[in-house]
């Protein structure tokens, strides 16, 4: 792009910078330091290959405004310009499609403030973002600002549901289950940035009672995404947000949904067994006797827990009644094999695999991976990864440990890691008879690849 083409805010960018004498990257590091995002190899280089594309007016940094007059010392208007008036709330239509600032970022429709608590919640989403990114700790109070919204709106009155918040949440539950690890991480913190920064404002009790259902799904799919990439306090800070969204919403399918989810990662996560069990109860008290997904998941995450105690009663007596509730599930319920929303076979077949692999029950547990493995969808890789690491687990119960240990391995290399992962490779590890066998070169091969995958 010419000099003459380029818009002038982004040759007035570029002159303020090699004004003062600086680099992209330095000017990196100064737009990080302001924002107290860290200042990583990785996250400089990304911040610096922003700052070409801003220069060279390809997009325009709109959530970045504020911190380059912070760093350049001027006002908005000054570095800006008319740009800013075009870009305002009060100007005429949506902003442009590449005003929005952050890569694989998901923006709400239509131009956002640029003061007070919206823009204090898009600089923390920033934060939170580029932590993820860069694979190092949250910045204290960036992720509670994040959430601050939703948990402020159940107790206060919003603005008017934009339309497309619904859409959004239907998006997420359909891609939830099928991207790799932590991909929706950053989409989510920016949608609830926004979503938070939307509930601050008056709207009526409908609208708001819709839009807190959305808060609601989404920060439990983010607590998801935070507990898969090891993040395990802002993961619980979520739930907290989506538990507080559920009750305010009023919604009471979702409302059992979100108790049983969070008492199901709890699990995962490998959190005591009487927390659990405490978490399930609410969740099985809140559904009652009639049939839901969110019963279903409750059920399903008290067989896998009493299993892993060495339980096998009370395994079995959870089964059953997980298999009485599933056979009164609707049919549309029954036949979504993709979303949160769904409880097909598939499911009922995994709780049989883990639970009957964990009690030892072998013959058991290898009929429900064969048939678990024959109903989920290609689409569910990570699924099929820990149903293809059930088989270890029997293999090792049947003292096969170096063939074990090997499928173990060789189901794991190259596979993102998650919460569901390293329980399930923490239950191969388990099962290995004595300290010389846990020393095996492919016993620590295991352990590692799922913690650091």
């Amino acid at each position: 792009m010419s000099q003459q083409s380029r818009p002038r805010w982004a040759i007035r960018l570029e002159t303020e910078r090699l004004d003062r004498g600086w680099g992209k990257y330095d000017l990196a590091r100064r737009l990080r330091g302001a924002l107290s995002l860290p200042l990583t190899p990785a996250g400089v280089r990304g911040t610096g290959a922003q700052i070409y594309r801003w220069e060279k007016g390809i997009h325009f940094p709109e959530i970045w405004a504020d911190v380059y007059a912070t760093v350049f010392e001027m006002t908005k208007e000054d570095l800006f310009g008319d740009e800013l008036e075009r870009r305002s709330p009060s100007a005429s239509g949506p902003p442009p499609d590449d005003a929005r600032g952050i890569p694989g970022g998901t923006v709400e429709d239509g131009p956002t403030p640029d003061h007070g608590d919206d823009d204090m919640n898009r600089r923390a989403a920033l934060q939170v973002i580029a932590a993820l990114g860069a694979g190092t700790a949250i910045p204290p109070g960036a992720f509670e600002s994040v959430l601050s919204g939703i948990d402020g709106s159940v107790s206060e009155s919003a603005t008017p549901l934009r339309p497309h918040w619904e859409e959004a949440a239907w998006e997420y539950s359909q891609t939830i289950w099928v991207k790799p690890t932590g991909a929706l991480a950053q989409d989510l913190t920016w949608d609830l940035a926004s979503i938070g920064a939307t509930l601050g404002k008056n709207l009526p009790e409908a609208h708001r009672k819709n839009l807190l259902r959305v808060g609601a799904q989404l920060s439990a799919y983010l607590a998801q995404e935070l507990s898969d990439l090891g993040n395990l306090r802002a993961a619980r800070r979520a739930f907290q947000s989506a538990i507080g969204a559920a009750e305010a919403s009023g919604d009471q399918e979702l409302i059992i949904w979100v108790h049983a989810y969070n008492a199901a990662r709890a699990a995962c996560e490998g959190r005591p067994a009487a927390l659990v069990d405490s978490l399930l109860g609410e969740a099985i008290g809140r559904a009652g006797p009639a049939p839901s997904v969110g019963l279903a998941t409750a059920l399903q995450t008290q067989a896998e827990s009493r299993a892993a105690q060495g339980d096998s009663a009370g395994a079995e007596e959870s089964l059953a009644r997980l298999r009485g509730v599933f056979e009164k599930l609707s049919s549309p319920t029954t036949g979504d094999h993709i979303t949160p929303w769904g409880w097909p076979e598939e499911y009922l077949r995994f709780t049989e695999s883990l639970s009957y692999a964990m009690l030892g029950k072998t013959r058991q547990a290898n009929t429900a991976i064969d048939r678990a493995l024959e109903l989920s969808p290609l689409e569910r890789e990570g699924t099929r990864t820990n149903l293809q690491l059930m088989r270890p687990i029997v293999l090792v119960r049947e003292g096969e440990i170096a063939e074990g240990l090997e499928r173990a391995v060789a189901a794991v290399q190259g596979v993102p890691g998650s919460t569901a992962r390293r329980r399930v490779a923490g239950e191969i590890i388990r099962a290995l008879p004595d300290p010389q066998a846990r020393a095996l070169p492919a016993a620590r091969e295991l352990r590692a690849l799922t913690v650091t995958a």
